[in-house]
């Protein structure tokens, strides 16, 4: 593959790439409402900078061999793929909210009361406590399981 194509999923993210001694630095720049799952941390090879340019200013550390660089442009692209849902996720839970404002706001009580939640797929609800919430040490605000 070209680097071109390797690069690209990333781009609008990546601050810098630079060497340092045999090792390869990615620097990238989220948004700072990000957050980092831990499963896409290697801890002893990534570094918060805190904020530049009101971003998030992470630094991803990989040795110089494919194996690893492709783990940490996947972990990259992991947080990305992951913050984007989650944006997406929030815009949309949002609309809902709105219209649903809308419909309590225009309807009577007793219309109100006969209204019913259709879902067209299945959806698990799981009241249960989550497994596995639990923050890294140092930047326990910033990455989460």
């Amino acid at each position: 593959m070209s680097f071109y194509k390797e690069i690209n999923p990333i781009f609008e993210y990546l601050h810098q790439v630079r060497k340092l001694e045999n090792y390869i630095v990615f620097d990238v720049l989220f948004s700072k409402s990000w957050k980092i799952p831990k499963k896409y941390i290697v801890e002893d090879k990534f570094l918060n900078n805190g904020t530049l340019e009101d971003k998030l200013y992470l630094s991803f550390v990989s040795d110089f061999d494919e194996n690893n660089l492709n783990l940490i442009q996947n972990n990259i692209l992991g947080i990305v793929r992951y913050n984007l849902e989650r944006e997406a996720k929030e815009k949309l839970f949002e609309d809902r909210v709105s219209e649903l404002k809308n419909i309590f706001d225009k309807e009577n009580l007793e219309n109100l009361k006969k209204l019913k939640f259709e879902l067209t797929q299945n959806v698990l609800v799981d009241d249960g406590p989550r497994k596995g919430n639990t923050e890294t040490t140092g930047i326990s605000e910033l990455i989460e399981e």
